[in-house]
């Protein structure tokens, strides 16, 4: 896999969608993003091989073969294994303003079952999400929760995710050459991106996509064509025992 020149390192709710848009804008297409594993399921069995084996680098090839470039989970796990595979990738690392703020924003959105406050118990936002979520991410989430990457649940409660997102980030600057890496907030815009790539400006706004507001309705579409889809088996199962009941009457 030698197609990668761009490795994202930023956690997921660091702008990491609108670094998806902008890095394609500016020629990086294809990247790779969480909700890239929805658009590819028939690549989705490799993380189950990568579950077994973090390091197995057939599982990650197979995942990003393609792929000119990654941000989000779970290509920011790989970063190490994709700079062994191109060596001269460079790596950006999106940032929030504070610890704090990335924690707020994940815990409302793709860590929810972190968040204790409101009247749902933990346990049973947990249950409630494993119904939910794709498998692919619940696979992705727990590979996270391993001693190579963060070694801590991001959906359990106990878990301090500003101290997550901290140690993640100090990692990456300690493992990564300094002239191979910018640590980048998406509200600087396209200079310092451009810069660091290489590339012309282009003339148009930098993205600015998938807020705690967006990504909540997305997720209720979500809930709703599942609900739909449970509604109509449901029907269709009492329909059918309810026929059944009438022939049984009727002929027996």
């Amino acid at each position: 896999m030698t197609s990668m020149q761009v490795i994202g390192t930023g956690l997921g709710r660091t702008g990491t969608m609108s670094m998806k848009l902008a890095l394609e804008e500016l020629g990086f297409s294809p990247c790779h993003h969480m909700k890239e594993t929805s658009n590819h399921p028939d690549r989705n069995h490799h993380f189950r091989a990568i579950l077994q084996d973090v390091e197995s680098e057939e599982a990650i090839k197979a995942i990003f073969e393609g792929f000119k470039a990654t941000v989000d989970q779970p290509g920011n796990m790989f970063y190490q294994t994709f700079m062994k595979l191109n060596p001269k990738a460079k790596v950006i690392l999106t940032v929030r303003d504070s610890p704090e703020s990335w924690a707020r924003s994940a815990r409302n959105t793709i860590f929810s079952c972190n968040n204790t406050s409101g009247w749902i118990p933990s346990n049973i936002k947990r249950l409630f999400w494993d119904f939910f979520e794709p498998p692919q991410i619940q696979l992705v989430h727990k590979i996270m929760a391993d001693t190579k990457f963060h070694g801590v649940d991001p959906n359990d409660p106990k878990t301090d995710l500003a101290q997550m997102y901290t140690d993640w980030n100090k990692r990456v600057i300690e493992t990564v050459p300094a002239e191979k890496l910018l640590i980048f907030n998406v509200k600087e815009g396209w200079k310092p991106l451009c810069d660091f790539l290489g590339v012309p400006v282009p003339d148009t706004p930098f993205p600015r996509v998938n807020s705690t507001a967006n990504f909540k309705e997305m997720v209720g579409a979500h809930v709703k064509k599942k609900m739909g889809v449970l509604l109509l088996k449901f029907v269709l199962v009492v329909s059918i025992g309810a026929g059944a009941a009438v022939l049984l009457t009727h002929f027996g």
